[in-house]
């Protein structure tokens, strides 16, 4: 209901913190009825607030999308935003792309934010994490946009947490970013490089990541190869 989440929206600008910051407690209860490009636009709101508050949060905003988890939605006209709510995928998406310096988050709690998702594995499981890091990657792929500050840093944490992941992440993802030529960004690249060393020697039969280095261009080869020699 457009006047409850107005009512809420008042109430918020009449109420702030003692800092002076909004207090993003008032708008969790219509957060599963907002905009999705208004909750883009106030996610780092949510991000602000404490552990609690931004979980509570999340799973408002996805409560009706249970069954679009593992989707991002596209707009049926960009000019006219109609998605309500954030599937746990676009959430995923949308916290990664977060710019945080221009809202005067610090990068500490940009990165602590996308680890206690990832930390909340009923939430936030190996299928649905795969599935924001295929749209990212895709993106990535098709040249518009940069691969966000926490991609690989994810990748690196989700292949502690869910080997159920590995296959995919060596036959696919790491291949793709490969062609996405990702060693042109440093801090991309040196992720990359931990990622694939992780994956490499996986053992008996276990995935490898050794088809996607063997990928490398020879100048990245030979630097990957320096930083971590071939295991005899």
């Amino acid at each position: 209901n457009e006047d409850f989440i107005q009512a809420c929206n008042k109430i918020q600008e009449s109420r702030l913190r003692s800092d002076g910051g909004k207090d993003a407690r008032f708008l969790i209860p219509v957060v599963a009825g907002m905009k999705r490009v208004d909750l883009v636009s106030r996610l780092h709101e949510f991000v602000a607030a404490d552990n609690n508050i931004f979980m509570a949060a999340l799973v408002r905003m996805s409560e009706r999308l249970n069954r679009h988890a593992l989707m991002f939605r596209n707009e049926p006209d960009p000019e006219t935003p109609s998605l309500n709510g954030m599937t746990l995928c676009e959430q995923l998406v949308f916290l990664h792309k977060l710019d945080f310096s221009s809202v005067g988050l610090p990068q500490k709690r940009y990165l602590d934010v996308i680890r206690l998702c990832l930390e909340e594995d009923e939430m936030f499981t190996d299928r649905v994490i795969m599935a924001a890091l295929d749209y990212i990657s895709n993106v990535f792929l098709g040249g518009d946009e940069r691969l966000p500050v926490a991609y690989m840093r994810t990748i690196i944490l989700t292949c502690s947490k869910h080997e159920s992941l590995h296959p995919w992440i060596c036959q696919v993802l790491l291949q793709r970013l490969v062609e996405g030529k990702i060693y042109t960004d440093r801090r991309q690249w040196e992720g990359w490089m931990r990622c694939a060393k992780m994956l490499e020697n996986t053992g008996d039969g276990g995935a490898s990541s050794i088809d996607a280095i063997n990928q490398l261009p020879e100048e990245q080869l030979r630097m990957y190869r320096t930083k971590y020699p071939q295991m005899r």
